[in-house]
């Protein structure tokens, strides 16, 4: 059997994670606070705690609307945080850990401001699928597929193991397009124009996680002899100095900048 919370411990909660009211801010530009969600990292904490603990809807709902018409804890403020020029672009992720209200919501969102020449890098999501629709200018949206013809091994009366490249799908997404994205499943996005583009994305988790292919692969560990063992065990391929470098070079941004691309747009580099 649930044990109840205590109703002198939850109300305790509730008056934790709404002391604090967010302040106004006199700022025509969107920035995080002013009517949405607490941003500081102990009133996240709190309000976390406090919907983990709450045994119904009602308990939730006092939590997050303690004071109607206030819906600032269900708001939350979107922000293009590209302030560095030259760059694939940034994207703006709400989940549990940024905003509390999700939990026990399996959604979450995130609006991508993508450069131009931008690639969103070649990722997964482990917890969650993806729909992405385009809002404003061009992206080509990637999917590898899952195929594993012979993944058993020389098995006899199997296919025979196939060495080779996996087969992607591609779509070209503006004006409200949108795409799947299957949950695990390796994919990307990039702009081929020279004009910035926006998309919004909807996961059915609200903790969807992101794993970056080629810097996971490359990573520390597995240590050299896997990783070589992995592409074929091929020494004039792939040598412990060429995945040392490769470590180093591998960027931890969501998105980078396809040079080909940044000469034809003739965005200079600082």
């Amino acid at each position: 059997m649930v044990k109840l919370l205590n109703p002198a411990l939850l109300a305790a909660l509730v008056a934790t994670a709404t002391a604090t009211p967010v302040a106004q801010s006199n700022d025509s530009t969107p920035t995080a606070g002013g009517g949405v969600s607490p941003t500081d990292p102990a009133a996240i904490k709190a309000l976390q705690t406090a919907l983990l603990l709450a045994p119904g809807y009602a308990d939730r709902q006092s939590i997050l609307l303690p004071n109607p018409p206030d819906a600032s804890n269900i708001t939350f403020q979107f922000i293009n945080n590209t302030v560095t020029p030259n760059t694939g672009g940034t994207i703006a992720l709400t989940t549990l850990n940024n905003f509390p209200a999700l939990i026990g919501t399996n959604v979450a969102m995130a609006v991508g401001f993508v450069n131009p020449c931008g690639l969103n890098v070649p990722h997964n999501h482990p917890r969650a699928n993806e729909f992405l629709t385009v809002i404003s200018g061009k992206l080509i949206g990637g999917l590898i597929l899952e195929q594993n013809p012979g993944s058993a091994g020389n098995v006899a009366g199997q296919p025979k193991p196939v060495n080779g490249p996996l087969q992607q799908v591609n779509a070209t997404l503006d004006n409200f397009k949108g795409m799947l994205f299957p949950q695990g499943e390796t994919h990307f996005q990039f702009n081929p124009t020279c004009e910035p583009a926006l998309f919004a994305a909807a996961f059915d988790s609200s903790d969807p996680g992101r794993t970056q292919i080629a810097r996971n692969f490359f990573s520390a560990y597995p240590d050299e002899e896997v990783l070589i063992a992995a592409v074929g065990g091929n020494l004039e391929t792939l040598d412990p100095a060429r995945i040392e470098r490769f470590r180093k070079q591998i960027p931890t941004a969501f998105a980078v900048q396809i040079e080909s691309c940044v000469k034809r747009c003739n965005i200079a580099h600082t």
